[in-house]
């Protein structure tokens, strides 16, 4: 396939954002703050895509920039982000040019016990990358089994009204829409999502609070039916020295059945660690009941810190399919000296689809070496391993090495 170039429209717009943005900080008193950030990068990666057959080893240079903007007073808060690469490798298969451009924006007003907010985004990322991550990075669900050499392209934004904030009763009404497109050769199709969810809140005392949700969502796919689903939720949550108490109920109406759950929690946090734990059971829209939990752990160490998280639930990829997720993630940092540190990192998980008992496993291990520069440059450099196993596909690995030389500025004016 011929190199392909991709320059999208991500510097104009950011231009024209930032000229409608900055009189508004300019009338706000205080509180602005710019932040730029740029690195130099070059990595080569063994089958970057986990494919099988496995890819012919691929080399990227890349330069990543961002731009942030600020502005938070006593009556509200404006923020406006926008980054990209400008990339080039020796894959005639990949996109050169201006790739991956991430822009966002919200407005938030505030009022004596209510406030409204607003968001927008506009990001895009290399299938490459999404196929080897469970979780999307922005919204926390299933990614799917993504194929193809190509891109994917979300834009959407949401509108949250928040009432009675300080006060025994309150809630909130929300809506929003993610529009997700696929470019490049990818049998990946088209979709969008809509969904509009409200919460009531009541305090039955200054340390308990019951909080009861509804939420519903439509899952648009070309050429397929719309998919709606429906979630009532009920919870209560009690804060206990040091921590809080928490159980919850749900049930979901989908178009493959209902999926019901309960689950309860608790955490600690204390200085120098935090801890927190759930656990409950899951009726999946098959009918199988399914134990479901989570442990999340972060402990400060005498020259750095570690982060432990499991989780095993049943939940909707971003493809609407029921899923059953079981993920491990493990970190470690050390400081080695006043100007240099290291970081090890193990991430794997299990899913299966509810509907064929399909499975896909996937496993990386990542060290990092970190060292400081004069004028405040950073210089990273770092290997991984990657394993993906998937049914009627079988297993993938890739391996890569990077060097990054990074440096973030802020001003305040």
């Amino acid at each position: 396939m011929a190199r392909r170039m991709r320059i999208t429209g991500a510097a104009s717009g950011l231009g024209l954002a930032a000229l409608v943005a900055l009189p508004l900080g300019a009338q706000e008193d205080g509180g602005l703050r710019l932040t730029f950030g740029i690195s130099a990068r070059v990595e080569t990666a063994s089958n970057p895509g986990l494919t099988v057959p496995a890819e012919a080893t691929s080399s990227r240079l890349s330069t990543r920039l961002s731009f942030g903007l600020t502005d938070a007073t006593r009556s509200g808060a404006m923020s406006l982000s926008a980054a990209g690469n400008l990339s080039t490798d020796n894959d005639d298969t990949s996109a050169d040019g201006l790739i991956d451009p991430d822009l966002r924006f919200s407005l938030k007003r505030i009022g004596a016990t209510s406030s409204l907010e607003l968001s927008a985004f506009l990001r895009e990322n290399d299938l490459d990358r999404l196929r080897s991550l469970i979780l999307d990075p922005d919204t926390g669900a299933v990614t799917g089994d993504l194929v193809g050499d190509g891109t994917q392209r979300q834009t959407g934004g949401a509108l949250t009204y928040a009432f009675g904030e300080g006060g025994t009763w309150g809630g909130t009404l929300s809506a929003g829409l993610t529009d997700t497109t696929y470019t490049g050769t990818t049998t990946e199709v088209d979709n969008r999502r809509t969904e509009l969810g409200g919460t009531l809140r009541f305090a039955l005392d200054s340390a308990t609070t019951v909080t009861a949700g509804l939420r519903w969502s439509r899952y648009d796919e070309d050429g397929f039916p719309s998919r709606d689903t429906l979630r009532p939720e009920l919870s209560l949550r009690r804060d206990r020295p040091a921590g809080f108490a928490s159980a919850s109920v749900f049930a979901e109406d989908t178009e493959d059945g209902t999926r019901v759950g309960l689950s309860f929690g608790r955490s600690w946090d204390r200085p120098g660690t935090s801890f927190a734990f759930s656990f409950g059971a899951t009726r999946g829209v098959t009918g199988n009941l399914s134990p479901t939990g989570r442990v999340d752990w972060q402990k400060d160490l005498p020259r750095g810190s570690l982060n432990v998280n499991l989780l095993h639930e049943i939940t909707s990829g971003d493809d609407d399919e029921e899923t059953i997720l079981t993920t491990v993630n493990l970190g470690l940092s050390h400081v080695v000296s006043p100007l240099a540190s290291v970081s090890f990192g193990l991430n794997a998980s299990d899913s299966q689809d509810t509907a064929t008992d399909e499975t896909t496993q996937n496993v990386s291990l990542s060290a990092t070496y970190s060292h400081s520069l004069p004028f405040d440059w950073m210089l990273d450099a770092g290997v991984s391993h990657r394993i993906r196993n998937e049914d009627n596909t079988g297993e993938a690995t890739s391996d890569s090495v990077f060097l990054e030389l990074r440096r973030a500025f802020e001003w305040r004016p």
